[in-house]
């Protein structure tokens, strides 16, 4: 009797053009990401002829502000192909009750969230990766300890590699950050010597990576592709710290390292490069993605500095794209509202005697990136006015040269975001980013600022669960 094919044999004998025009066929993004994974022939197909939609839309911003317990979101103008999404992140299973409950995003990528929650009471801690346009979450075991193969490592950054165009799995990745100075417990640390002219980042650079396929923490090697970034002493002296972005872009996770420096990590080949910062950068740029690939943006004096990223076979470097004029920002005195408006859920979670009652205005205005024809700002811009003006980088449009900014007095105060036209240097209201009584949560500590972390959030609707595994 003769044997019965194989339903993958059957699969191989169709002709190229009727397998790929059955897959074409297949409408649901998250069907056709499954489909890929059958064997090369189908992922050659889909990827050869862009049968999977190569771009997440764009929805709008997430905006951490400090004090406030959960991050905000400020959603472009809703549209029939847009999901919706919110920053109240109620589906996961430690909620946030009262003020001293605390949500974090460590990292995003693709649509994910790196989240990690505070609770006081009781004390509780917990991390997830989450979806929020899917309202699910994955729980991940606790960090691994701190260690390295230098003493002195103070704490990890933690950072997301995910592509739902490849796979429903992602990894996390720790970047150490080296202490400026030299602490009575060094002996907790691996006990390899450590000489302050040696080289960093090392190779191999031991780095600890969780995946949701093996569901466990690893010490995973990663070998350098060309010449270290300095000393270890050099690392030491640029200790400050402030939030460090990431880019996961054509397979590769770019990071934004201490000192400034851009670590090029192929999760695939456990390869990494580095690349320094452009020259005259020195406080807290902002690496990001946008429509040619890895952009920076970096505030110098009254101006904002945005370099893109070229990438050849043996190095990479930074070509400066335009210093961008920020005085109309800065002498910019209106209140008005955008189309855009933040969702501003924190204030659901004060005693209503710490809040006026929220007014909440509407627009019925779609917001198209392409379109050019509004008011630029700097047709209605006054003489720059005394006292201080805080300018700060809020993120890049993911597929167009648009950067995001805000604008605000002391505290926080009118805070406006504004989207900057890198091509046609206009400017243009986007709405009030200022949450609803934001200075009524000060905490009065004179060296506490009222910093904000913010990125432009892509969601990811086609990947319901993740890993398959979860909830």
């Amino acid at each position: 009797m003769m044997k019965r094919p194989e339903h993958r044999d059957l699969a191989a004998r169709l002709p190229e053009d009727v397998l790929a025009d059955v897959l074409r066929r297949v409408v649901a993004p998250r069907w056709l990401a499954i489909s890929r994974c059958v064997c090369k022939a189908w992922r050659a197909i889909i990827d050869g002829d862009g049968l999977l939609c190569t771009e997440l839309p764009f929805n709008g911003i997430f905006i951490a502000f400090t004090e406030l317990p959960l991050p905000e979101f400020f959603p472009r103008p809703p549209s029939p192909v847009q999901p919706a999404v919110s920053g109240k992140l109620d589906f996961l299973p430690t909620a946030i009750t009262d003020d001293s409950d605390e949500f974090i995003v460590q990292d995003h990528c693709n649509g994910l969230l790196l989240l990690s929650t505070y609770k006081i009471n009781p004390v509780r801690r917990a991390t997830y990766v989450v979806n929020p346009a899917t309202r699910t979450w994955d729980p991940l075991p606790s960090y691994p300890p701190i260690r390295g193969i230098v003493r002195g490592i103070c704490f990890h950054n933690y950072h997301l590699a995910f592509d739902p165009k490849v796979s429903s799995s992602y990894q996390v990745l720790g970047i150490p950050w080296l202490f400026s100075g030299k602490r009575d417990n060094e002996s907790e640390y691996d006990p390899l010597e450590e000489e302050e002219l040696s080289e960093w980042p090392p190779s191999p650079y031991i780095l600890p990576v969780f995946s949701s396929k093996t569901r466990c923490w690893e010490m995973r090697p990663f070998s350098r592709h060309g010449d270290a970034a300095g000393t270890v002493a050099e690392m030491r002296a640029h200790f400050g710290y402030h939030k460090l972005h990431s880019v996961y872009w054509r397979g590769s996770l770019y990071v934004h390292c201490q000192s400034n420096l851009v670590m090029r990590i192929s999760m695939s080949e456990d390869k990494y490069t580095v690349i320094k910062p452009p020259m005259g950068v020195q406080m807290c740029p902002y690496l990001g993605r946008s429509e040619k690939g890895v952009y920076l943006a970096a505030l110098v004096e009254r101006s904002i500095r945005v370099f893109i990223l070229n990438i050849f076979s043996d190095r990479a470097d930074w070509t400066l794209k335009h210093d961008y004029d920020l005085n109309p920002l800065r002498a910019f005195r209106q209140q008005v509202h955008g189309p855009w408006i933040l969702e501003d859920i924190n204030f659901h979670f004060f005693p209503p005697e710490k809040i006026n009652e929220k007014l909440v205005i509407q627009e019925n205005s779609e917001w198209d990136s392409d379109n050019e024809d509004f008011a630029d700002i700097g047709d209605a811009v006054e003489a720059c006015p005394a006292g201080y003006i805080d300018i700060e980088i809020l993120g890049f449009h993911p597929y167009k040269e648009i950067l995001f900014l805000s604008r605000s007095e002391t505290c926080k105060q009118n805070a406006m975001a504004f989207a900057y036209h890198l091509n046609s240097f206009k400017i243009e209201i986007l709405g009030s980013i200022y949450p609803t009584d934001y200075d009524s949560f000060d905490s009065g500590l004179a060296n506490v600022s009222r910093e904000i972390e913010s990125f432009p959030y892509t969601p990811c609707c086609w990947i319901e669960q993740i890993p398959e595994t979860a909830n």
